[in-house]
């Protein structure tokens, strides 16, 4: 129970564990790097606390517990006495990554000391502003360790980022995913990894490359043994569906798909690195059923081939839609997915645009370059997510901002350095 942990917890102690019967009796322990400070508050003594001992967190949490009355009486020379011990959390923070207190206290690429499941929050605490996508789309000399650093390094500090979402991986080499790695250790943020079939005029089945990339780090090399704890899940192509991926007869067959999509979940199942696709389900016919109601053929092959769901809920691309209309249909697809998919679900891509996006046109299209877009409408559209902070806490569902740079009229970070929302920090609730 105390293994590991971090922040203080309060034990109440029923009986006798000083010169005076404590009222409320208790002992206070608190973790520090290393081990446990115990203190035994102590009526009638001559220092208010007495700090008598440190228990290290490779002692076991119920062997700690057993020890604890010998270690009191024979802190104030008593006998022994029987005590019952039960635990109080005074609002703790989890000892978990990346939304709890755990983190990679070195940059030593030692993995932590416990299993890969102890390690990940539960998805419980997955909801509200995950971090941004990152679109990584100029090959390996321009996507080098110190850019990803550095852009890491102000998601976190300016935003409170706690993960970051590759978006459009096209460099080919285990360079790309060892230099996430140590940006994703050096920041505490976890990597939601992708293989995507480029879309810059690459050969379409570079993919291959970067399933090979990414299967050759975690079987082999320095990062090997780090790296499922820095990878939180990974997406198998952004809109591969819509976007007919790997599929056969123009499009309808989609077979190929998804028999590439179940050997990518088999090859990363040993390391417990859950698997899904990045899409928009909103495909009538296709990923959901007639009308949109249930789910479609492929829906249910993609479903019944994933561990999770990282869902499109895109308004800027549906509908003709103003933006003042984007918080009803977001509600309405939340609502689907509830009732349709009975996976851990992320929003790994939503957007608006502070300009006309050339290469992305939405957003009610007015005519020629004209949208209902702009500054007033990038802002108000993503302090709509933050401020329905529980709303997605009570759905558990998170989301991702698309996107960080190199999207166009999308991205957070703009050309001159500056932020395309000033002084903004999603909240936490």
């Amino acid at each position: 129970m105390l293994e590991g942990l971090r922040g203080s917890v309060v034990l109440v102690v029923a009986g006798k564990v000083g010169p005076a019967l404590l009222d409320p009796p208790s002992l206070m322990i608190k973790s520090i790097e290393g081990g446990f400070n115990v203190t035994v508050p102590c009526l009638g003594c001559s220092s208010p606390s007495l700090e008598y001992l440190n228990f290290h967190s490779s002692l076991p949490g119920m062997r700690l517990l057993n020890t604890l009355p010998a270690l009191v009486a024979g802190a104030y020379a008593l006998p022994t006495v029987p005590i019952e011990v039960t635990a109080r959390h005074n609002n703790p923070t989890p000892h978990c990554f990346p939304f709890g207190s755990a983190s990679f206290l070195a940059n030593d690429f030692i993995p932590p000391r416990v299993s890969r499941e102890e390690w990940w929050c539960p998805q419980s605490m997955t909801y509200g502003f995950l971090g941004f996508s990152y679109p990584m789309e100029y090959g390996c000399e321009d996507e080098g360790y110190d850019k990803i650093n550095r852009d890491f390094g102000m998601m976190k500090r300016d935003f409170g980022a706690t993960m970051a979402r590759v978006y459009l991986p096209q460099c080919y080499t285990t360079e790309i995913w060892e230099n996430l790695i140590r940006a994703g250790v050096n920041n505490n943020m976890a990597i939601v990894i992708q293989v995507a079939w480029p879309l810059n005029g690459d050969a379409l089945d570079n993919w291959q490359l970067t399933q090979a990339s990414i299967l050759k780090v975690l079987k082999s090399g320095p990062y090997a043994k780090i790296a499922p704890y820095v990878f939180h899940s990974a997406e198998f192509g952004t809109e591969p569906i819509g976007d007919s991926d790997d599929s056969l007869d123009s499009g309808t067959d989609h077979s190929p798909f998804i028999a590439a999509l179940a050997n990518f979940r088999a090859a990363l199942k040993p390391y417990g690195i859950p698997v899904g696709i990045s899409e928009d389900w909103d495909r009538p016919d296709l990923m959901s059923g007639p009308n949109g109601t249930g789910l479609g053929s492929v829906g249910k092959q993609v479903y019944e081939n994933s561990d999770l769901v990282h869902a499109h809920i895109m308004p800027y691309y549906h509908n003709n839609m103003l933006e003042s209309q984007a918080w009803a249909y977001i509600q309405e697809q939340v609502a689907w997915y509830k009732e349709n998919i009975k996976l851990p679900t992320i929003i790994s891509e939503t957007q608006w645009a502070w300009d006309f996006n050339i290469l992305h046109q939405g957003g009610s299209n007015l005519g020629f370059a004209m949208c209902d877009c702009g500054p007033e409408q990038y802002t108000h559209f993503w302090r709509m997510y933050d401020e329905n902070c529980l709303y997605f806490k009570e759905n558990n569902i998170g989301w991702f901002l698309h996107a960080w740079l190199q999207e166009g009229t999308f991205d957070m970070l703009m050309p001159n350095g500056s932020y395309a929302i000033q002084d903004w920090r999603p909240q936490k609730c």
